[in-house]
């Protein structure tokens, strides 16, 4: 599966904190999702747009508009644009970007925030016939949950979406419907070793990547 969009590219790479974090997935094709993310502070009226799983952060867009009602903005670098309505804590609207897509956010919760420890790129290698494949498990939250992708860069195959995924201080596990894999493992010095089962088990350690 190979997918590239102006949106990867161009992002900064510099966390932005913020007041108020939203959050949404943005269907790119079939079952295939990116995390799009809006950093609001209405206060200083100010704004920054994130893409938690690709690892990119603190895009400043060429105009914006903050409100108690409406966000908006638009980016020539992008070549995109989107105007959503307040809804309480959600943001409904439309990303444009070649063509309009529907995009909801919404506002992470405390408790959501605090699972952003685990937000990030976790990287580790399989071993196939003697070679390593590299993989990278992308991993954002999302309101009430986090949204997990996986990436091979060797075989040009980025977000393919995964499933039933969990991690806490003790263990990560994930399965993928679309390459019928799963993995399974604990916590350790190296990071989370386990077993990565696709036809056959290979062990995998995967390692958060430092920004």
């Amino acid at each position: 599966m190979k997918w590239f969009m102006v949106l990867v590219s161009v992002f900064m790479c510099t966390q932005t904190v913020a007041v108020d974090k939203w959050r949404g997935l943005l269907e790119i094709q079939p079952h295939v999702f990116l995390t799009i993310g809006f950093n609001v502070d209405p206060v200083q009226n100010k704004m920054t747009l994130d893409s938690p799983n690709q690892g990119k952060f603190g895009k400043s867009p060429t105009e914006y508009t903050v409100s108690d009602s409406v966000i908006s903005f638009k980016d020539t670098d992008l070549q995109a644009e989107f105007k959503g309505r307040i809804e309480g804590n959600t943001l409904v609207g439309s990303f444009i970007q070649g063509q309009t897509m529907p995009l909801t956010l919404h506002k992470l919760s405390e408790q959501d925030l605090k699972q952003l420890k685990y937000e990030g790129a976790y990287q580790g290698e399989l071993d196939i016939n003697g070679k390593p494949l590299p993989v990278i498990v992308q991993v954002a939250v999302t309101k009430e949950g986090f949204y997990s992708s996986l990436d091979s860069p060797a075989q040009q195959s980025f977000g393919i979406p995964l499933n039933k995924f969990t991690i806490d201080n003790q263990k990560m596990t994930f399965s993928s419907k679309m390459i019928g894999a799963q993995f399974s493992g604990k916590l350790g010095k190296e990071g989370y070793q386990g077993k990565f089962v696709q036809g056959f088990e290979m062990p995998l350690t995967l390692k958060k990547k430092r920004l």
